[in-house]
């Protein structure tokens, strides 16, 4: 994730001044399903935080965003009022935060118990900062220990989720998981690991925000790993992952270049059966929309107030593939 060049003028230009200065609120409750119905996932968008960006989103038909943290859009940061200035924000444009991602900077397992603490100490923090935004799931990664064994790692994962986070979600109500994008700081990115973890952590309020293109790139089917797991996904990043043939006969799956990242419907994923998985399971959380495809894209990208608008069409036709499989009453 790149660092973002938003000035703080940019930040919190949210269309009048007085938006600044309004006291703490929180979002309505989500409205109760009719007797007899479902409720259903919500269709979002991941993006930084800005008004233009709010705007845009509800311009394109999404329901809400899910907000990573950045130098602005941190609970170190921002005051009761800032905080209620954004969610006046989001209900001017139209859409809510539905989740935030707390991942980067924060490792819960780290070997220094210095860090370690410190790192625990800040998601706590982005749990309270998640619930202020009206929130019910935060992301994450799972952590990782340079040198220690997988089990080792998800014991530390399970004492720590167990000892310090449960006991949070369970006041807040709130539910936090993690994505299984693989990098030095998250252990638990294959089906064999989470179990290794779920099984220390029966909590449900503990589960996956499960990214499918991630698999696509190892080799594992995403759809019978999302049915494998369906009841402990709790959140979706909705991308593609393209496989180039030639390069990969070429450099073989050690080398580069041979695999990109897709918005939905461009890459591999059968996206009707997988979102089949998620309704036959009653997910009811965020499927949001991770746009890192390099063909729908052009400067300054996502390091700007507004979206260039390559980037918007990238969004807009994710969103227009996704819809046709998702039922028309949501939320």
């Amino acid at each position: 994730m790149a660092e973002h060049k938003l000035g703080r003028r940019d930040f919190f230009k949210a269309g009048s001044a007085s938006a600044l200065v309004a006291p703490l609120a929180r979002p309505a409750a989500d409205p109760a399903p009719h007797q007899g119905e479902k409720k259903l996932p919500l269709l979002g968008m991941i993006t930084n935080y800005s008004p233009q960006k709010l705007a845009f989103a509800a311009s394109a038909h999404y329901q809400g965003v899910v907000v990573p943290l950045d130098r602005f859009f941190d609970p170190d940061k921002l005051s009761a009022a800032q905080i209620g200035a954004i969610l006046a924000t989001a209900r001017r444009a139209g859409v809510r935060i539905i989740s935030i991602e707390c991942m980067f900077g924060v490792n819960h397992i780290a070997p220094d118990p210095a860090e370690r603490r410190r790192a625990n100490e800040r998601f706590i923090r982005c749990l309270h900062f998640a619930h202020a935004l009206g929130c019910k799931f935060t992301g994450t990664f799972s952590g990782g220990r340079s040198g220690a064994s997988l089990q080792d790692q998800a014991k530390a994962f399970a004492e720590v989720v167990n000892e310090k986070y449960l006991p949070v979600c369970e006041k807040l109500n709130m539910n936090m998981g993690w994505e299984n994008y693989p990098c030095d700081v998250n252990f638990a990115t294959v089906p064999s690991i989470w179990s290794m973890v779920f099984d220390l952590v029966p909590s449900h309020r503990l589960g996956l925000e499960f990214d499918p293109s991630h698999l696509v790139r190892q080799y594992i089917d995403p759809v019978q790993a999302a049915w494998d797991f369906r009841d402990r996904i709790l959140a979706v990043h909705a991308k593609d992952t393209e496989i180039i043939g030639p390069v990969l006969q070429q450099v073989g799956i050690h080398g580069q270049h041979w695999w990109r990242y897709r918005i939905p419907g461009q890459g591999l994923i059968d996206w009707p059966r997988f979102i089949t998985v998620l309704l036959e399971s009653d997910f009811s959380g965020g499927i949001a929309v991770e746009h890192e495809d390099p063909f729908w894209n052009s400067s300054p990208g996502n390091d700007a107030p507004d979206f260039p608008q390559a980037r918007k069409d990238g969004f807009v036709l994710a969103e227009r593939f996704l819809r046709m499989y998702l039922p028309g009453r949501l939320g």
